[in-house]
């Protein structure tokens, strides 16, 4: 079995290299490496990584700067230079430390899990995985339950929303009597509506493309919903701007963000970007009274959560080489005839497909 893994992260590869790669979509991808024989491949994009797996016999799998020209091709842009290349017992290590979130941005987070899986689904509806890469995914979600039931690891601040409004709490020192836009209305804005609530924001909005989801969200958390054409009015009385729409452009200007900051009087705006590609134009970031924080600017917040969780990492790593070795050994013993089994707790798994 020859497995190769391609992967762009905050940890390794530029902001811009991943804004490319997330404006193409996942189903495009594969339609593509199906016109050209590809018979298993699976597509991860979240807003901190795009990654892709490539699966079957050795002569089979076309090699890395294949794949790493093809995705070139349909982001638009040179990305080669900014992967990681991993292949056999490397991408089996590498995507289970993925499902474990020790390669998240925040360490623990668990929405990677939910990501790998609708990642995995997609691929499998379009028919392409076949027995290695459904025994794989099947695995790596197994081993990302193990990791967190197990460790610590996901303990504390343990989801980008939440140290974005860890940050934004620190920044007013609280968030008592603060408004608070959110734009956006899916998992990721969610998130951040429930810890703004927890942290006590003293007035919630929520602006959306879809009106229906803004109220459904707004109403969640006794917030109040706005039209999305309304949003950029509303910016002058918002006191932090929490943006996570996966727009495949900016949608909060320079223009907009100084437009607010001119009616604010004075008083500054926060805007605070969670979404890959960036929903706020960096040149918010250069008018008095904004401050614009991005993915990369939490980098102090995560540092401590690394430090405090030191001892539950190491073990959560030991669980990952431990049963990325199990597989590679099951991987290896297809060719030989003499197929090992593998187990989830008490559970063998063949080659059927676990429902999760």
């Amino acid at each position: 079995m020859k497995l190769l893994c391609l992967s762009w992260s905050h940890k390794t590869s530029a902001a811009a290299a991943r804004e490319a790669l997330a404006c193409v979509q996942i189903e495009r991808v594969l339609t593509v490496l199906r016109k050209h024989g590809c018979g298993e491949a699976v597509a991860v994009s979240t807003c901190n990584r795009f990654e892709f797996y490539a699966a079957g016999r050795p002569h089979v799998v076309r090699p890395a700067n294949w794949h790493l020209d093809l995705l070139s091709e349909l982001a638009g842009a040179e990305v080669s230079a900014e992967a990681e290349v991993f292949e056999d017992l490397g991408a089996v290590r590498h995507l289970f430390c993925v499902a474990s979130g020790l390669y998240s941005l925040v360490v623990g987070e668990s929405e990677i899990l939910g990501q790998l899986k609708n990642a995995y689904e997609t691929a499998k509806s379009m028919g392409m995985t076949d027995k290695r890469l459904n025994v794989l995914f099947q695995r790596a979600l197994y081993v990302g339950k193990k990791v967190r039931s197990e460790t610590a690891v996901a303990a504390g601040s343990s989801s980008v929303p939440s140290v974005a409004v860890q940050l934004a709490e620190s920044i007013f020192g609280r968030l008592k009597g603060k408004t608070a836009l959110i734009l956006g209305a899916g998992a990721m804005a969610e998130l951040a509506a429930k810890h703004l609530v927890a942290r006590g924001v003293g007035k919630l909005v929520v602006a959306n493309r879809t009106w229906q989801r803004a109220c459904a969200l707004a109403a969640r958390f006794q917030g109040e919903a706005l039209q999305w054409a309304d949003f950029p009015a509303q910016l002058a009385e918002a006191d932090v701007v929490i943006a996570s729409t996966g727009a495949p452009e900016a949608v909060v200007t320079r223009t907009m963000a100084e437009t607010a900051v001119r009616k604010r009087a004075g008083r500054s705006i926060f805007f605070i970007d969670i979404s890959m590609p960036r929903d706020i134009e960096e040149a918010v970031h250069q008018l008095d009274g904004a401050f614009l924080y991005r993915l990369e600017d939490f980098e102090s917040i995560v540092a401590k959560n690394m430090a405090d969780r030191a001892e539950s990492v190491a073990a959560a790593r030991a669980i990952v080489e431990d049963k990325a070795e199990e597989f590679d050994r099951w991987a290896r013993s297809l060719s030989t005839g003499k197929e090992l089994s593998l187990h989830h707790s008490q559970r063998v798994v063949f080659d059927r497909p676990r429902a999760f």
